[in-house]
Formats: C-alpha cells, sequence, structure tokens
C-alpha cells in the first residue's frame, strides 16, 4: 500500500499582476531569468460591467518555464480589486508588498542581475559575497515582487577550480 504522502508532487506558482500587463510580465520574465513561455491562458466570454470591460480571448494568464518549475503570470481580477471585501488576490501596490521572495540558484548572479535591471528591475540589494561564500542579490522586478538571486558555486570554490 502506498502511503498519501509518496504521490509525486508538482509546485506550481501564480505571479498575480495588475490586469492587462500580463504580456509585460511575461516579456520581463523571459529577458531577465531566461523564462520560456509554454502556455496561453485566453479570457472564455467578455466580462462587462459599469467599471470593468474584458474582451472575450483577452489574455488571462501565461504560463512561464522556469528552471524546472512553472509560474503562471495572471492578471489580477479588476472586480475584486473594485472590490476587496471579496478577498484577492491582488496585484502588488508597492515594491515589496507581498510575502513572499522567489529565490533563484544561478550560475552567474552577476550576469542575471544585469538583465533583470536592464529590462527594468530595481536593484534591493546589490550584489554581495554571502557568509557562505556564495555570490548573491536581489531585486524588485517592475510589479514590485522580490527576486533573491544565489549563486550555486561559492566564490572560493570557483577560484579554485
Amino acid at each position: 500500500m502506498k502511503a498519501a504522502c509518496d504521490d509525486e508532487l508538482l509546485l506550481t506558482l501564480t505571479i498575480f499582476v495588475e490586469h492587462g500587463r500580463q504580456q509585460e510580465a511575461a516579456i520581463f520574465y523571459e529577458t531577465a531569468v531566461g523564462a520560456v513561455r509554454t502556455k496561453t491562458h485566453l479570457l472564455p466570454s467578455a466580462v462587462q460591467t459599469e467599471t470593468i470591460h474584458i474582451r472575450e480571448g483577452e489574455v488571462m494568464a501565461l504560463d512561464l518555464r522556469v528552471g524546472d518549475r512553472v509560474i503562471a503570470i495572471c492578471g489580477s481580477n479588476p472586480r475584486r480589486e473594485a472590490e476587496p471585501s471579496r478577498g484577492g488576490p491582488f496585484f502588488l501596490k508597492e515594491k515589496g508588498a507581498g510575502a513572499t521572495v522567489f529565490r533563484l540558484e544561478v550560475n552567474d548572479a552577476e550576469a542575471v542581475l544585469k538583465r533583470a535591471v536592464t529590462a527594468g528591475a530595481a536593484i534591493r540589494d546589490a550584489l554581495q559575497v554571502a557568509n557562505d561564500g556564495h555570490r548573491c542579490a536581489s531585486f524588485f522586478d517592475p510589479f514590485g515582487h522580490i527576486w533573491a538571486l544565489h549563486e550555486r558555486v561559492a566564490v572560493a570554490k570557483r577560484e579554485a577550480a
């Protein structure tokens, strides 16, 4: 008998951005961290209220592969944004206002940080060597999310090779 905890799991994440900025976000992540677009989800029907006008076929979300994980970039629901009592998820209104940091293990933190800044990120923590000898840095993406970079190989081990 197989225990339930032995089931193979796949964790996926959804990053919420302001509705209508999904394509912009996907392009940023493709440029900054090498994400690969795998799927586009379109809205199956139009949404029309006094304040919300979303067309049928409009992009609802985009799936991206980042390393071995799939992340979805989704536009936050304008109706929930207009009526916060309905509950989120909401897009971030300020840099770092979310409770999540996306940590990437990379070969060259300096190169990824440069690409991210060129694509529109703002540096949160400059490139530095951590106590464990690994170079690290962090940045805010243009949508307020924090991304931390951590090199796989410590500086001393790289120099010895």
